[in-house]
């Protein structure tokens, strides 16, 4: 088996990029066969962390899809080994082509007869966010009907609610509630220490073992980035990828 988890989300800086750093920390520090790669024309943040040893490849050209670049990948998928893990980080701007792509060429179908397990993770943003995530999110439960879905709550710019309801008591959420595999969440917490110091960690392209380890961040800051870890990798631990 082979276990493909793409990270999609057409809104720009809901965090994507993030999760997909915590998907490949994870399986790095479970000692899991890695594979990252970095689709984002715009925004290549995944391949910039030198620890990854992320692949880029360009997905684009002229606003569409390459199609043979993307062939490329999902033949790399096919024949890889057994018990590899793929992390494939793709661009806001990618995200309907490589929707349609997905789609049109029965992408997923073909993993799954080539024993391929596969995971969309997407991103709900809290905050002023919400409601351009959540309407990504609404395409992906439209195109991929029969596929289950990661749905990180990214609440560190706020709530993840609208009109005052958690997200959990959105229409989109009931209504797909069974093909929901897990909602992480990266839980917003008081003051601005936390966020202060993960952008920072980010900044500098460092993932949470290097920075937990690195004396340039303080003391305390070394210990929020261990708690925010702890909690990530234990809810990653739960969710059994």
């Amino acid at each position: 088996m082979r276990y493909v988890n793409f990270v999609m989300q057409g809104k720009g800086g809901a965090g994507k990029s993030f999760i997909s750093l915590l998907l490949c920390e994870y399986f790095r520090q479970k000692e899991r066969n890695l594979v990252a790669i970095d689709t984002d024309p715009v925004n290549p943040t995944l391949s910039s962390y030198k620890a990854l040893n992320c692949n880029l490849i360009k997905m684009m050209d002229n606003a569409e899809i390459d199609h043979r670049s993307f062939d490329t990948i999902v033949e790399g998928i096919i024949e890889s080994d057994d018990e590899t893990h793929f992390v494939i980080d793709t661009g806001a701007t990618t995200f309907l082509p490589l929707v349609k792509y997905l789609a049109e060429n029965d992408v997923l179908e073909l993993l799954h007869e080539h024993e391929c397990e596969i995971a969309i993770h997407s991103v709900v943003s809290g905050g002023g966010a919400i409601d351009a995530t959540l309407s990504c999110i609404e395409k992906l439960f439209e195109v991929f009907p029969k596929q289950k879905i990661v749905l990180w709550k990214n609440e560190y710019s706020g709530r993840a609610e609208k009109n005052g309801k958690p997200f959990e008591e959105l229409k989109l959420f009931k209504a797909n509630q069974d093909r929901i595999y897990a909602v992480p969440t990266l839980a917003q917490r008081t003051g601005s220490s936390f966020n202060h110091d993960i952008q920072a960690m980010i900044e500098r392209r460092k993932t949470f073992s290097e920075a937990i380890l690195d004396e340039n961040f303080g003391l305390m800051t070394r210990q929020r980035l261990k708690k925010v870890w702890s909690d990530v990798s234990l809810q990653l631990e739960n969710m059994a990828l």
